[in-house]
């Protein structure tokens, strides 16, 4: 299959060839993620696959229809849920916290948690390698303050991060 695939790419015209391009980096992604991704009783993977599909999901969708999406109460999955910051650190998507939208990553109010823990600095240094942040957060599923258990990534400059709740 590579070999047809090597000549088709150096044969066609350069559209057909980014378009098969794309069309295998898609299925090594699909691969790699194990087809529906990894089971909710693995919670950090199966949080890191909630994040990598939100990722996914920017490159395929632009940003706009992105932000929307995880703005809308059909991207929560039970505890999970996607929240993204721009490029200013603002806070542009929170399906279950809409009145966090517009807020700071590092506004000292909203970022310390109920034990005092103060989450905005670690939110802000995150980098493109990711990173576990644990915090203790309102759960829409419960009503209650529980440990919520974030992976957060940047990605051109935005943050993104899912989580889920002990």
């Amino acid at each position: 299959m590579h070999d047809r695939l090597s000549q088709r790419l150096r044969h066609g015209s350069p559209l057909r060839a980014a378009a098969l391009a794309a069309a295998l980096l898609a299925l090594m992604f699909v691969a790699a993620c194990g087809g529906d991704g990894p089971s909710k009783d693995e919670p950090d993977a199966y949080t890191k696959h909630v994040v990598r599909e939100a990722l996914a999901r920017l490159e395929a969708d632009g940003l706009q229809a992105t932000i929307d999406y995880y703005n809308s109460a059909e991207s929560v999955d039970g505890p999970w849920y996607v929240f993204i910051f721009d490029e200013n650190g603002i806070m542009v998507a929170h399906p279950t916290r809409p009145e966090r939208i517009g807020t700071h990553m590092q506004d000292r109010e909203l970022r310390t948690d109920s034990t005092g823990y103060y989450y905005g600095d670690v939110l802000a240094s995150t980098t493109e390698s990711g990173r576990w942040l644990t915090y203790v957060f309102h759960n829409p599923e419960t009503g209650e303050e529980q440990t919520k258990h974030s992976w957060v990534i940047r990605h051109d400059g935005l943050l993104f991060g899912s989580g889920w709740y002990e």
